[in-house]
Formats: C-alpha cells, sequence, structure tokens
C-alpha cells in the first residue's frame, strides 16, 4: 500500500517536495522505484544508530569514470553491443551547463539524451520535441535516441541519419562522466575504452552526532490516519504538510555536507532540551515534536552513484539496523536515507525533464521505519522540474 501526496507549491519559489508512503513489504516497493529511477547521483547520507556504516556503503559503491569521446563513439555498434546493450551505462556530459549550453546524458537504460540550444538544434537535423523549460517556448530543445532500438544498427535508415548528423555537427570529443554498472546488482564493471581514467567515489570519515533531537515519524506513516486528519476523507490536513515538511528540513539540516559535526551537534543537541542554546549566533532553527533524543552514526560518500546499488545499499543497511538493535536489545528506530542529483542533469527521474533556473535542485530523502513496515519518501524538484 502507498499513498503519492504532492504537497502545497512555495508561492515563492514554486519548487516542488512530493511526500510517497509505502509499505517495505509490498510487493510494489514504491521506496526502491524511486531510488531506481533516479540515474544520476552525486551524494549520498546515510544516518542510523548502528555504528560501522562506512564499511558498508564501500562494499557496495565502486569506480566510475572520466574520458573525453565523440558522439559518435556512443553509437559505435561495438560500442553498443558491449556497453549499451549489456548491463546499464550511465554518462553525463561536463564541458557545459544545464539551460545554457548543450548536454547530452546516458540514462542507464539505452536512451542518450541531448538538451540542446536553438541553434544546435536547428542545425543538427534530428527531429526533437521543444523543451518545457526554459518557458520560452523553442529556446530549447531534446532529442532522445534509443540506443538500444533494432534501428540503431548501420543497415537501418535512421542510424545512418544519426551518425551523419553527428559527424557534421558534433566534431569535437566531449569530457563524460561515465559509471558502467551490474544490471542486477548495481555493482561497478570495468569500463575499458581508450582514455578512460578510473575515478574512486570520496567517502567521508564515519562521525557521531550524540544525544541529538530526531523527528518521530510515526504520525507521518499512517496513510488513513493522515487522510482522516484532513476532515473530507481526501488530501491531507495543514498540520500533517507542516509536519512532513519539518521532517523533511530535518533531514537535510542533519545530512549537510558543508556544516561540520561539531555544528550540527549543538544545532540539534537534545542536552539541555534546547536545539540551539548553546550558541544564539549559529542557528535558531528547532527541532520539530514530536522528537526523541538519540545518537547517530553519519556518514556520506560523493561521486557517480549507480542507483541499483543505493538500492542494494539501502536494504544492507537496514538489515545491519536490525541486526545491531538485536544484538543490543534496543527497540527499533528508523533509518534515513538522503541522496542529491546531479544539478545538470536533462532528466530526473525516468524520463522527467530537468531544468535548473535558480538551483537545479532533483534530491530524494527516505525514513525507513523497520518496526512498523513503512518507509516515507521525499522527492524534491526544483521549480523546472516535469516530476509529479
Amino acid at each position: 500500500m502507498s499513498s503519492h501526496i504532492p504537497l502545497p507549491k512555495d508561492k515563492h519559489s514554486k519548487s516542488k517536495l512530493y511526500v510517497t508512503l509505502s509499505s517495505l513489504s509490498s510487493k510494489k516497493r514504491e521506496h526502491t522505484k524511486c531510488i531506481e529511477t533516479h540515474p544520476f547521483n552525486y551524494r549520498l547520507t546515510i544516518l542510523s544508530t548502528a555504528p560501522t556504516l562506512l564499511p558498508l556503503l564501500k562494499s557496495h559503491l565502486g569506480s566510475y569514470y572520466r574520458v573525453s569521446m565523440k558522439l559518435t563513439d556512443l553509437i559505435n555498434p561495438d560500442f553498443i553491443a558491449t556497453y549499451i546493450k549489456q548491463n546499464s551505462l550511465v554518462a553525463l556530459s561536463l564541458d557545459n551547463r544545464l539551460d545554457t549550453g548543450d548536454m547530452f546524458a546516458v540514462d542507464g537504460n539505452g536512451i542518450l539524451v541531448l538538451s540542446l540550444c536553438k541553434d544546435t538544434y536547428e542545425e543538427l537535423g534530428l527531429v526533437g520535441e521543444a523543451a518545457q523549460f526554459p518557458l520560452e517556448r523553442g529556446a530549447r530543445h531534446i532529442v532522445r535516441v534509443d540506443l538500444r532500438s533494432d534501428v540503431m544498427v548501420p543497415e537501418k535508415k535512421y542510424y545512418q541519419r544519426v551518425k551523419k548528423c553527428f559527424e557534421r555537427k558534433f566534431t569535437r570529443e566531449v569530457r563524460f562522466v561515465v559509471g558502467w554498472y551490474d544490471s542486477e546488482t548495481g555493482g561497478a564493471l570495468n569500463f575499458d575504452v581508450p582514455g578512460a581514467v578510473e575515478c574512486q567515489p570520496t567517502f567521508d570519515k564515519e562521525h557521531q552526532l550524540r544525544d541529538v533531537w530526531v523527528p518521530d515519524v510515526c504520525d507521518l506513516q499512517d496513510v488513513q490516519e493522515t487522510r482522516n486528519t484532513a476532515g473530507s476523507g481526501s488530501g491531507v490536513s495543514d498540520v500533517w504538510t507542516e509536519r512532513a515538511t519539518d521532517v523533511f528540513e530535518w533531514i537535510g539540516m542533519a545530512s549537510s555536507a558543508e556544516a561540520g559535526a561539531g555544528v550540527l551537534q549543538r544545532i540539534l543537541s537534545a542536552n539541555d532540551g534546547s536545539s540551539s542554546s548553546n550558541d544564539q549566533d549559529i542557528c535558531t532553527y528547532s527541532v520539530p515534536e514530536p522528537r526523541k533524543s538519540l545518537t547517530l552514526n553519519s556518514v556520506s560518500v560523493s561521486g557517480l552513484l549507480s542507483a541499483k546499488a543505493i538500492s542494494r545499499l539501502s536494504a544492507a543497511a537496514l538489515h545491519h539496523l536490525a541486526g545491531q538493535q538485536q544484538q543490543e536489545q534496543q527497540a527499533n528506530s528508523p533509518l534515513f536515507l538522503c541522496v542529491w542529483g546531479h544539478e545538470d542533469a536533462p532528466v530526473s527521474w525516468s524520463a522527467s525533464e530537468h531544468g535548473f533556473l535558480t538551483s537545479g535542485e532533483n534530491m530524494y530523502a527516505q525514513v525507513y521505519n523497520p518496526n512498523a513496515d513503512k518507509c516515507t519518501t521525499f522527492q524534491a524538484c526544483g521549480p523546472w522540474d516535469s516530476h509529479s
């Protein structure tokens, strides 16, 4: 059972926040769909009461590559046969910024996405569609080429046309960040292309947030109660909406890469019942109630991160947490997962068109409550994103 709830848009920023309530044991597995349909990930943070999270991350998240290639290299028959039709290849160009230049990406499912400015599109000669963003129609266009299609072979006219257009318009090499992953496990595979430089993810040192206030998420995870509080049997109440927004804000605060552990400790401190009384100059933030005091372990990783690997990592982290709690005879506590997407990716979730505008935000956070068999998923999009 799951429920997809769009929270009201902020009238100033028009950013969007969606909340999905789902059961961990459901065959639909809505929480994994969010993870596995979001291909361009660059940072992840896990917060849990269980220690030794760092080895867990290192065992699931592997290497990626930086390489310069021409677009014609991506449609080379041997390249398609080796890297596109087998397993899952994710690639994102690095030479330009979204909305200000031409961007190229391969989404892990064999779709080559070209996000093009007006002049490039008109000179290219391939049929695409007007981009939804920016709002000035015709300012940008999106061209999609299914590299796994039966027509993407040298004998077909469509392939010949694509190759001819690429050879005429895209003559220079493009710098890409590339990950080639096992389709089932998300494990990193050897991308054996001339000039490819292997890169390792950057793992931050695991640190502990001792005795911090953690919002109680149980009241967010009862779908029936959520609907009943709205009064009309549909939608959600203003109180529930504010509560969901507060919890999402807390996750972002606790997962912050910019703030050091010491700063976060003072902001979220439960030592004296006040979240920020230790240093009023730091922040006036107050952790929302209901809340409880916990000691959390936090670890983060940066790089090109496989969506399938993140999905398997979340399941392994839940299993790790359950084993730790059983060993220490502790009550179940939530697990928090926060993942940031590449701001310049032309798509966010699945085929949803993505633009930048002021932030290019596309990220998600999940709260796992194994004791209640529930997961709450937050999906945050900037104003230029067609995900809904």
